[in-house]
């Protein structure tokens, strides 16, 4: 294989976008049953066979860097619960001394893992919290953990070695904490996250807010100013001085009342190897397939040079869909989010 399938100026789809940024979910496995993601009974959880080895996602991932990936974050389920996780990311990097490398979990276990992760030169941070009240989390999250994912961002701020991103699923309810949230992390450096709740047939007694809502209720509470230059691809960034002393950076996502298709660059590659180039359509590319076929990496490029030619150009959801089942969202932890 001469690597003449490699290419220059990203994966760009017939809607003109170019895609740069690659999720990976390396188990659909998680340690704590959101309300809003998994079914208090939980779900059955796939077979190891059919999950991907260490080997083949580090093939894939450097396929997919060398097609014009740039930025690789690890997801789940919750990563941090695959056996040989950090032994995944230290091939990654030993294959790509220069990928972007980043990191989404629930924080459980995460303190224990970041001078590793320090090392290997993982830099950005996304830690889930929803609530800084352990009775709220217990409640949202069915576990009592709160203390440990707390530990861990003290941990991660300590080391100073990381961007650090907190992000909160949206429901009215965070209003009713909204000070308290910002009262606990006023003065760290974080940037505080929240996000439109996506509809499932799980949210039923979790009000939906639009995040034009908590903007309003953020500019009550201190000067709220649009850091347009900031803004990423999903988020509309904020500068927010609050309590007229603390300077704190607010990120508001809304993929339902403020659809950001238009500017999607990320694709996602399931535990199982399904490629999706949206979080909420139904249709996937096989790439473990390919892999255990003997296919080269001349033809899992072209796999996913078409998949993510022939992305759509926007998903269907809409906030009314609230109440009701989205079957592309009805397993959240193995897609990844």
């Amino acid at each position: 294989m001469n690597g003449d399938w490699k290419q220059k100026g990203g994966l760009v789809d017939l809607h003109g976008r170019v895609h740069d940024y690659l999720r990976v979910s390396v188990t659909d496995r998680c340690n704590l049953r959101c309300r809003y993601c998994m079914p208090p009974e939980g779900v059955e959880w796939l077979s190891h066979e059919s999950i991907l080895r260490n080997e083949e996602i580090v093939r894939v991932i450097g396929v997919f860097c060398g097609l014009g990936i740039a930025k690789v974050r690890f997801t789940g389920g919750e990563p941090l619960v695959r056996r040989g996780f950090m032994e995944l990311v230290t091939g990654v990097r030993r294959l790509l001394p220069d990928t972007e490398l980043c990191l989404t979990t629930n924080g459980i276990l995460l303190k224990g893992y970041l001078e590793a992760l320090r090392d290997l030169g993982v830099r950005k941070l996304n830690v889930s919290l929803d609530t800084v009240s352990p009775e709220r989390y217990r409640e949202l999250t069915g576990s009592d953990c709160h203390r440990e994912v707390v530990e861990a961002i003290d941990r991660a701020l300590e080391l100073d070695a990381f961007e650090i991103k907190l992000n909160a699923v949206l429901f009215r309810e965070t209003l009713e904490e909204l000070e308290a949230f910002l009262d606990y992390f006023s003065g760290r450096r974080v940037t505080l996250r929240f996000i439109e709740v996506m509809p499932s047939g799980l949210v039923k007694g979790l009000e939906f807010l639009p995040a034009a809502e908590l903007e309003r209720t953020l500019a009550a509470m201190g000067a709220l100013v649009r850091n347009g230059s900031g803004d990423t691809r999903v988020a509309r960034m904020y500068d927010f001085r609050y309590r007229g002393r603390y300077d704190m950076k607010i990120g508001v996502i809304p993929p339902l009342t403020g659809c950001f298709c238009d500017r999607c660059n990320r694709v996602r590659l399931s535990s199982v190897g399904a490629l999706r180039t949206c979080l909420h359509g139904a249709e996937f590319c096989d790439l473990r397939g390919l892999l255990r076929s003997g296919a080269g990496d001349d033809e899992l490029a072209a796999a996913i040079t078409t998949c993510i030619r022939e992305k759509p150009r926007e998903h269907a959801l809409q906030c009314h869909d609230m109440d009701g089942t989205c079957s592309s969202l009805s397993s959240m932890s193995r897609i990844g989010g």
